[in-house]
């Protein structure tokens, strides 16, 4: 048997390395993609913001505000997982349709056996 023709980390991505900056002020990259950021408001709240410095929301912890901000999907990201997911389409239908044949020809050479 043949390893894949993908490699299978590309199936799950890395988790973001995250990096306090500044005093509350935390950057999240993943793959030297940048991936987003958290800020402290001065309410003592964090506010998370995509890779495209959007806010994606105003959390109370921390860690809600930098799983917000490692959530948001990138182009990159997106690309990556739209092209896995085609490969494991047609993987699945081509086992599919072999499959089937060998339980055809099964079937057709079960009386003679």
């Amino acid at each position: 048997m043949s390893a894949p023709a993908w490699p299978l980390d590309a199936l799950v991505p890395a988790r973001p390395t995250w990096a306090r900056v500044d005093t509350d002020f935390y950057v999240a990259s993943r793959d030297g993609e940048f991936v987003g950021y958290v800020d402290r408001a001065a309410d003592g709240t964090y506010i998370a913001f995509d890779g495209r410095s959007t806010p994606v929301g105003r959390y109370d912890d921390l860690r809600d505000a930098q799983r917000a901000a490692e959530g948001v999907t990138s182009p990159t990201e997106a690309r990556r997982r739209r092209r896995v997911t085609r490969v494991l389409q047609k993987t699945a239908a081509v086992t599919g349709v072999v499959a089937g044949g060998v339980a055809l020809t099964a079937g057709a050479l079960a009386p003679y056996l």
